[in-house]
């Protein structure tokens, strides 16, 4: 897959689970989007006010102000000037397929889709091992079969499980060349000052990117999954 090939596709949405993983899972993709002049629009499930639980002067509704700037300075970085959107759930706390709040998202994401001509829609794969990652799937999963197209996937914590292979199983993997653009993605991933470590302190929850997730930017390839039973 090349990305001007891609931007012929149609609009695309990159539905991410919080502020970093657009960069993180993602970050070659949207840059190669954007230099191929697609019309590519980022939404975020929540505003990642949960990650530095009690941390002195700084309130959740702060934490989401400073991770939202962060975020709009990140995707700049990438080549995007259109504002995220932001959908409003709560941090580790996802709604349900079964929920009235998660079919008043999906038909949100889907009249956004259908206004904004989006074929693609791109979110954080079922295999990585956190609520959001997976409710965003779930999201996505949805929204596509409504819009009558298939998902693609991309893996954040899903590439440090133990079981990789036999969650691969069945999968068809998408290979989007990234070399061109480690360089700006080291840069967005920098934007994220809240996740490097330093900026935040005394949290009794206290969250710090492991090196080996930041070194998902550095990566040659942006990997697409493909779930063969999509609908």
């Amino acid at each position: 897959m090349a990305a001007g090939s891609a931007a012929r596709s149609g609009g695309w949405l990159v539905l991410a689970p919080h502020p970093d993983d657009e960069t993180l899972g993602a970050g070659g993709l949207i840059a190669g989007l954007c230099a191929a002049r697609a019309d590519v629009t980022v939404a975020f499930l929540t505003d990642g006010s949960g990650s530095h639980v009690g941390a002195p002067n700084w309130s959740p509704a702060r934490i989401a102000r400073v991770r939202a700037a962060e975020a709009g300075a990140a995707l700049r970085t990438l080549g995007l000037d259109r504002p995220a959107v932001e959908l409003g759930w709560s941090d580790a706390s996802p709604f349900t397929p079964d929920s009235p709040e998660f079919e008043r998202t999906v038909r949100r994401l889907v009249a956004l889709c259908r206004r904004r001509r989006i074929r693609q829609v791109v979110a954080s794969w079922q295999g990585d091992p956190h609520c959001d990652h997976e409710a965003a799937a779930w999201l996505a999963e949805v929204v596509a079969r409504r819009l009558r197209t298939r998902p693609l996937f991309y893996a954040v914590w899903g590439w440090t499980v133990k079981d990789l292979d036999r969650r691969l199983s069945g999968v068809r993997v998408h290979a989007l060349p990234a070399t061109r653009w480690r360089g700006v993605q080291r840069v967005a991933l920098e934007k994220h000052r809240t996740q490097l470590g330093g900026r935040i302190t005394g949290a009794e929850q206290h969250f710090v990117l492991p090196r080996p997730m930041r070194r998902l930017v550095d990566a040659t390839h942006t990997l697409l999954l493909e779930l063969r039973d999509a609908a």
